[in-house]
């Protein structure tokens, strides 16, 4: 009985996926998208099943807390870069991004985003957002990610190819707001 009203809830958006936490709302709503990409047998779930199972690993034993990040890289500027935050530490993300640089302001980092894209032409169709880092002393600063990526490796491979240019990347989780060009 206890299945069948959770399948209630998360098909017809009931009231308790309406009272959930923005995590629990996002985890309904790429549930049911996943639920109908496995009934229609979408060939898009063949690129992420290493991502879904490791997700599926990881509920499983409880989230690892960014302490103890996996060490996937050799070289340490491509290694995920930690959440800034306590509370995110505990968060996965299934898609991946780079982080480019760091600014004080928002339409410093949309300006700073059209400018890479004018040195790196790997950049063009991909999407940016801003993630705030807050860095005690030093003060709040607004990372640039750009991405998605489907998995860390071709996120690492984008990072090499902006470093050959002595330009700084690191791998990260593609979250955040998105950047809006200066009107």
């Amino acid at each position: 009985m206890s299945a069948l009203a959770l399948g209630a809830c998360s098909v017809t958006g009931g009231q308790a996926a309406r009272d959930a936490s923005p995590g629990a709302q996002q985890a309904l709503r790429l549930a049911a998208t996943l639920n109908e990409a496995a009934r229609v047998d979408d060939p898009v779930l063949a690129h992420v099943t290493d991502q879904m199972d490791a997700l599926e690993a990881a509920l499983a034993r409880g989230v690892p807390l960014a302490e103890d990040p996996p060490v996937e890289d050799e070289e340490p500027s491509l290694a995920l870069v930690p959440a800034p935050d306590a509370r995110q530490q505990s968060l996965l993300s299934l898609m991946h991004g780079i982080h480019l640089a760091s600014y004080r302001e928002e339409r410093h980092v949309a300006e700073g985003w059209r400018a890479l894209q004018g040195q790196h032409a790997s950049l063009s169709g991909l999407q940016a957002r801003h993630v705030p880092a807050d860095l005690g002393e030093r003060g709040v600063y607004l990372r640039l990610v750009a991405g998605p990526f489907d998995n860390a490796q071709d996120a690492a491979t984008a990072c090499r190819a902006i470093q050959a240019a002595q330009n700084w990347c690191a791998v990260t989780a593609f979250d955040g707001t998105p950047v809006h060009s200066p009107q």
